[in-house]
């Protein structure tokens, strides 16, 4: 495997190397595959765009049935902001980062804008009940 290769094209072509070894081993000798680490790559990605795909279902279900449709909305709107900031900071780092480690920056990425959106949200509410129009600012202090 050399760095920065795709895990997926080296097991092809590990796979297709041993076809060819195992049709010049002598009769009576036989290969077995003790460990196919891109079927554990690709488990681990699909396992992780699942968990992804069921975050943001629950995060939209939770924000539009607390928050209502309008400021749902919001909230959903943060969503595809978080993942385009996250792609292109991946893009900037080098390709030897964990990618456990972006993962884990993306999940939390998404709850902490999620979070920020969802208070403003609420703080948006709450002074729409108490009366404020969109025309209105608040006062200076002092």
């Amino acid at each position: 495997m050399a760095q920065g290769g795709n895990n997926l094209v080296f097991g092809e072509a590990v796979a297709h190397k041993m076809e060819q070894i195992i049709a010049k081993l002598p009769i009576g000798i036989e290969a077995h595959l003790v460990a196919d680490q891109p079927v554990v790559v690709e488990e681990a990605v699909g396992g992780f765009t699942k968990a992804l795909w069921e975050a943001i279902a629950i995060v939209l279900a939770v924000s539009f049935l607390s928050l209502g449709m309008r400021a749902g909305v919001v909230v959903a709107c943060s969503i595809p902001l978080v993942l385009a900031a996250w792609s292109l900071c991946t893009w900037s780092l080098p390709a030897s980062a964990c990618s456990a480690s972006r993962s884990a920056r993306l999940i939390i990425a998404l709850g902490l804008l999620v979070d920020d959106a969802m208070i403003t949200i609420e703080m948006m509410v709450s002074q729409l009940e108490r009366g404020w129009t969109a025309s209105m600012r608040r006062p200076m202090p002092g």
